[in-house]
């Protein structure tokens, strides 16, 4: 690194070890542009993990609907006008859904989802995917344990009722769920689904798979709750429900929603559960979020970006493959939509098991070797990555060219 982020750095391990970590795995951050993050020595690299910016950094667009905010003295802790128009965006993008609920945070959005649905349904217990994105949401932190649908604690200090109350089924395996249900569920509150099993980098979802997830819950009373907190806005209009054609019941959603500037959190319901919103609900976003999200959707009206964001995410796929196969390197890349990830891998990543074994000693040389020559991709494998609508032919090449000489650079050292 250059002077003076190793000096933020020395300076951060001694009043926030937290953050010296995180600079260290990744970056200390001083500005971004568009595609480009910088560090203290103002150090650019086009960036490929900012998954809330789908429209880029510093999009002036939004910059502007936050400026126009700031000028009007709003407090939080008030429900703001913009939540208003916020709310009827995204009921144009997802009309068969209402009401929407926006909170400060994602964690806070799964929360509600979570306590609704036991509300809702009289039931208590959880069924989850090892896929599944826990996030900060501290029922979610288990891990599977003994036979199919048992759970245990991922992180401790976890009350042991909280984990069993959440069944734990294999990622992709409808069949597993289905014994599940049969054995708890009149029990069962929800099934939650992340429909790219991100907690394993991007496992492009078998439709028939989301049909049956969607078929076996409907058949015990179960809440089918969709984590749209990547997908969201950014597949398209419609996220994951509405590429895969899935007719979730609720929806949780962030990221996309924030624009970059600031944590958001949306539950949105679907009208056939005639919800009514009690007062139990979290406080409100910040009103300099809400102004984001409502300025991101408004850009995202436009047809032009998804197609151009598909084609330069097919650019990247299609490049990363020449470069394995010409350096005949195991890399895989695993893609839906603009979502991507990277592995050292002979089989490929398709559940938990595969996931576990890609080669991570590689990917951290790759990771360190690709950083050197300018891009910055996730600093563990598989982990998801972003393109945003910032990404350009030209940044696609520059991405494809750090790839390029990191793999060449590991080859020599290989050979040394």
């Amino acid at each position: 690194m250059a002077p003076r982020t190793d000096e933020l750095l020395a300076q951060a391990k001694q009043v926030a070890p937290l953050v010296a970590h995180r600079g260290q795995q990744g970056l200390l951050l001083a500005k971004a542009q568009g595609c480009r993050v910088f560090d203290a020595d103002n150090v650019g690299f086009v960036d490929l993990t900012g998954g809330s910016c789908l429209l880029g950094y510093a999009n002036q667009y939004v910059l502007d609907a936050v400026r126009k905010v700031t000028t009007l003295g709003l407090a939080s802790g008030f429900a703001s006008t913009s939540e208003v128009e916020l709310a009827e965006a995204c009921s144009e993008f997802l009309p068969q859904y209402a009401p929407w609920i926006f909170t400060s945070s994602e964690t806070e959005a799964f929360e509600l989802a979570i306590r609704f649905c036991r509300r809702h349904t009289g039931r208590m217990r959880l069924v989850v995917f090892d896929g599944n994105r826990a996030g900060a949401v501290e029922t979610l932190q288990v891990i599977p344990g003994g036979p199919v649908g048992l759970s245990l604690p991922k992180i401790s200090g976890l009350l042991p009722e909280l984990c069993r109350a959440v069944r734990v089924v294999p990622w992709g395996n409808a069949e597993a769920l289905a014994r599940v249900l049969e054995e708890v569920g009149v029990d069962t509150a929800a099934v939650l689904l992340d429909p790219i099993a991100s907690q394993f980098g991007v496992i492009p979802p078998d439709p028939a798979f989301l049909q049956k997830v969607r078929e076996l819950t409907r058949n015990v009373g179960a809440l089918l709750v969709l984590d749209e907190t990547l997908t969201g806005f950014r597949l398209e209009r419609g996220g994951a429900n509405q590429a895969f054609q899935i007719e979730a019941d609720i929806l949780v959603l962030g990221g996309v929603l924030g624009g970059g500037v600031s944590t958001l959190g949306a539950v949105a319901f679907a009208k056939n559960l005639e919800v009514t919103v009690g007062e139990e609900v979290a406080p409100p976003p910040s009103p300099l979020a809400v102004a984001a999200a409502a300025a991101t959707l408004s850009v995202l009206r436009n047809d032009a970006g998804y197609v151009r964001l598909e084609e330069r995410s097919a650019q990247l796929e299609a490049g990363v493959q020449a470069l394995a196969e010409k350096f005949e390197r195991p890399l895989r890349v695993s893609r839906v939509g603009s979502i991507f990830s990277l592995s050292f891998s002979r089989q490929g990543v398709r559940d938990a098991a595969s996931a576990a074994n890609c080669d991570q000693i590689t990917y951290r040389r790759f990771y360190e070797a690709v950083r050197d020559s300018g891009a910055l991709l996730p600093s563990k494998s598989p982990a998801p990555a972003f393109l945003s609508l910032a990404h350009g032919v030209k940044d696609v090449e520059a991405i494809l060219q750090a790839m390029e000489a990191a793999l060449r650079k590991m080859q020599k050292e290989d050979e040394a």
